[in-house]
């Protein structure tokens, strides 16, 4: 089947839903072998994935990775999904789950056992003395904490057909995005960074094709993936099966705004000493203000604040009153048992 499809894209032609995850359940089923597979890969890649495309690759990648049961109201859980690389800046996503998780809102994360690259946040926590080898019930932990960063094992299927392959690819290709669009936990409030604001609205549409109607896509200045500190940033926001776009900026929002490179962290210890100072409110300027900004909009879409603005001023309480500070505590605590 996959081959006739290669012949298919060479030819510039549009494969339907039914012929992609056809075409995506050899390739994680490892009934493709890998030069048939990259080749389909590579040509989807030049004719340029379609909407239907992207949609059918991850519904087959989501066939072949174990589901977890949390139990409890799934509209009560938060992840969010950076389509693109963030290193070398401050890890904005992980003090946004901490204030969220400080918030009863149940933050969602994973990542795989992977030797091509290390996962920043799980990093981070690591040098900040968080012992995840020490979890025996993730479960648990979880519904203890309102806080679950996962490290899904490599006999995942979709992991063990797609990992080697993305990254032999020397492009960015479809696989790392269906990586980081897998949502095993079904979380229904997302928030999707890009580093292009032209596919903006695009992904919202993705959003709403997947039934997850609560969803923030953005693309900040600088083609930084987040609520930028300075500049425009872009915004589409698919709810109630519609899709509103709106630009937010920092003075738009009452903050000063200041230059991308502020937010630049040079090494991973450096990154996490300064999260600790930041969670403990002795951290001041850029980097607090971009968290906050960017916590407002998950508290927002998750509904825990009425607006923007309303998160903004939930952000800056969780860290200013300890709140935030004092959630780290506790997972560090719960994970070093």
């Amino acid at each position: 089947m996959i081959k006739s499809l290669i012949n298919k894209l060479i030819l510039k032609d549009n494969l339907d839903e039914i012929e992609t995850k056809e075409a995506f359940d050899e390739i994680f089923s490892g009934l493709a072998d890998e030069i048939t597979a990259s080749s389909f890969i590579t040509a989807l890649k030049i004719k340029n994935e379609t909407m239907d495309e992207i949609i059918a690759a991850i519904l087959s990648s989501r066939e072949f990775v174990n589901k977890i049961s949390l139990g409890g109201d799934l509209n009560n859980f938060f992840e969010s999904v950076i389509l693109v690389s963030d290193d070398g800046y401050f890890d904005i996503k992980l003090a946004v789950d901490l204030i969220c998780s400080a918030n009863s809102l149940g933050v969602l994360r994973y990542t795989f056992n992977n030797c091509f690259e290390k996962n920043k946040s799980f990093e981070l926590l690591k040098l900040m003395g968080v012992r995840f080898e020490n979890s025996h019930n993730i479960i648990r932990d979880f519904e203890r904490l309102n806080f679950g960063y996962f490290v899904l094992g490599a006999d995942e299927k979709f992991y063990k057909y797609s990992n080697h392959l993305s990254r032999s690819l020397e492009f960015d290709n479809i696989l790392k995005i269906l990586e980081k669009m897998l949502n095993p936990y079904c979380a229904k409030n997302q928030i999707i960074g890009l580093n292009d604001k032209q596919k903006v609205e695009f992904f919202a549409n993705i959003a709403l094709r997947l039934n997850n109607s609560n969803t923030i896509v953005l693309s900040g200045n600088n083609s930084f993936p987040y609520v930028c500190p300075s500049g425009e940033t872009y915004v589409a926001e698919a709810w109630k099966n519609k899709i509103f776009t709106y630009v937010l900026t920092p003075e738009l929002l009452g903050f000063k705004e200041y230059p991308i490179v502020d937010l630049i962290c040079s090494d991973y210890e450096t990154n996490a000493s300064e999260l600790v100072l930041l969670l403990q409110n002795k951290l001041q300027g850029a980097k607090k203000d971009c968290v906050i900004l960017n916590a407002a909009l998950a508290l927002y879409i998750s509904k825990k604040a009425n607006s923007i603005m309303d998160g903004i001023e939930i952000a800056k309480k969780t860290i200013e009153n300890g709140s935030a500070y004092d959630k780290f505590i506790q997972i560090k605590n719960t994970y070093n048992e």
